[in-house]
């Protein structure tokens, strides 16, 4: 379980990950690449997560067997990039 005070942390994380790898990620990939900044966070929290941004219009999400797939969405790019500010996502992005 992710505490409360890292969850925006790891909400931009999981934003500046998708958004600077491109394209469509996979829950078990995003873990990985979490784990490689620092971020130890447990898939099942990776795509708790996910499904809060999901939920707010900054990732799109669809199930595929095992596997969770993301993608961005034009907010979700744009939060990232830092033109954006949304209530429970860091404004800085990871490793700054």
């Amino acid at each position: 379980m992710i505490p409360d005070i890292l969850r925006p942390l790891i909400r931009r994380a999981i934003l500046d990950l998708v958004l600077d790898v491109g394209g469509e990620q996979t829950d078990l990939d995003l873990t990985v690449l979490m784990a490689e900044l620092g971020h130890r966070v447990a898939r099942v929290d990776v795509a708790g997560e996910i499904g809060w941004l999901a939920d707010r219009d900054l990732l799109k999400s669809e199930q595929i067997g095992p596997f969770l797939t993301v993608r961005s969405t034009d907010t979700g790019r744009d939060t990232a990039r830092g033109l954006l500010r949304i209530a429970g996502i860091s404004p800085h992005k990871t490793g700054e």
